[in-house]
């Protein structure tokens, strides 16, 4: 009798990711940073964005970042550093961290394997794609409310806030941008916690401009607000967003 033999074809699936096994793509969803916090990302004017600020404490390589503290002791480094927006730790998972330039710039890496900090140029794609392309100066503009609120998160327990004005946004760009403010100088003044945010750029936002630069996001007022890039010194802490390579 001729015996049947049955094969069983199982299919095998494979996974990719990057060379470091702390560090995941995972079918541009989301990436997991050296300290295994994750971050989703988002399909936005057409490149793929993180859509929450960075809270790494460590280097892509795996040096540690210093945590810096003090602000006086902050407005002197010359060198990488982080610290908790408005110097409170609670705020480290809906905020993200806040780091100074060096640290931006920093030839360890800071940003997730696979990833980079946006540059001047990515962010007027990003601003202008929705039909409001940034300044290029210091200064406040009232722009489109809608294309503005697009960009902050819906989250109701985080408002943006200034003195009387309450801003919630509908984060219908899928940005989902948190108030965190910066840290600008030792005496913490006008840090804009709570109304306004700071993102760094990878670059200067012109040929003429020496400095490190920031795209900013400023709520005063409901009629006051404006979407920005400015110039900033090396040492202020600003957020880090980021972007698939």
């Amino acid at each position: 009798m001729k015996k049947l033999i049955l094969l069983l074809f199982i299919p095998i699936v494979f996974t990719c990711s990057s060379d470091d096994d702390n560090v995941t793509l995972s079918n541009d969803t989301e990436v997991t940073d050296v300290d295994g916090n994750l971050y989703p990302l988002q399909l936005i004017a057409d490149e793929v964005w993180s859509t929450q600020n960075l809270r790494t404490k460590t280097y892509r390589d795996g040096s540690p970042i210093p945590y810096v503290e003090d602000p006086i002791e902050w407005a002197n480094l010359t060198t990488g550093a982080w610290q908790y927006v408005n110097n409170d730790p609670t705020t480290e998972e809906k905020y993200g961290l806040f780091y100074n330039f060096y640290a931006v710039n920093n030839p360890k890496g800071l940003s997730p394997d696979g990833t980079r900090i946006p540059s001047y140029a990515d962010f007027l794609h990003l601003t202008s794609y929705f039909g409001t392309p940034m300044n290029e100066v210091d200064g406040v503009t009232d722009g489109d409310k809608e294309i503005f609120l697009g960009f902050l998160t819906d989250d109701p327990d985080y408002p943006w806030v200034r003195d009387e004005s309450t801003m919630i946004g509908t984060n219908l760009t899928g940005f989902n941008l948190y108030p965190a403010g910066w840290q600008r100088d030792g005496t913490g003044a006008l840090n804009f916690f709570g109304y306004g945010s700071f993102l760094w750029l990878s670059d200067a936002f012109s040929p003429s401009s020496t400095n490190a630069s920031v795209a900013s996001w400023r709520f005063f007022s409901n009629t006051n607000f404006s979407n920005g890039t400015s110039a900033a010194q090396n040492y202020y802490g600003c957020s880090v967003r980021f972007i698939k390579n």
